[in-house]
């Protein structure tokens, strides 16, 4: 996969273009994509030019094209300011992001279980802090009892200060 940047003259930017896909065409390039990205002023004067057109081509071809397209540009002196190619590197994978993936995909989520136990008469019903009100059905309410029904709802409301 390479990348070729071009920066040429605002005024025939669209036959460079055309000529440098004929030349990428010729040569067998293939995904070739083409990114203009428009007009921008120049940090500094190239060629008696302040602004330019970026063009940007993304293309897999073989090194052979490589060398031709380089020479074409490098003959190309009236539209094109700058050019650069540039081979992009295939992105590896780290072994730990792989390891990852596959524990994310082993990974299933884990089964809940709720166990619940009717109160007896032999718990306890312990009074904190603040203090607890019990409200259910049969309307029961505990503060310090010993004894407690099943609860069906709690209630706690805390001193303000």
């Amino acid at each position: 996969m390479y990348e070729l940047l071009i920066v040429s003259k605002t005024n025939d930017t669209d036959g460079l273009i055309a000529r440098v896909e004929k030349v990428l065409g010729d040569a067998q390039a293939s995904d070739v994509k083409v990114d203009k990205l428009g007009k921008k002023q120049l940090a500094y004067a190239i060629k008696k030019e302040s602004e330019a057109d970026y063009t940007v081509f993304m293309f897999d071809a073989q090194g052979a094209a490589i060398s031709d397209l380089w020479d074409m540009l490098r003959l190309e002196q009236e539209s094109l300011l700058r050019y650069l190619i540039i081979k992009q590197k295939a992105k590896k994978v780290s072994k730990k992001k792989k390891i990852i993936a596959e524990e994310v995909k082993e990974k299933k989520t884990p089964k809940v279980t709720v166990v619940t136990k009717k109160a007896t008469e032999s718990e306890k019903v312990r009074e904190s802090k603040s203090k607890v009100k019990v409200d259910n059905k049969k309307g029961a309410k505990v503060a310090g009892e010993t004894k407690a029904t099943k609860v069906s709802k709690v209630k706690v409301k805390s001193k303000k200060k």
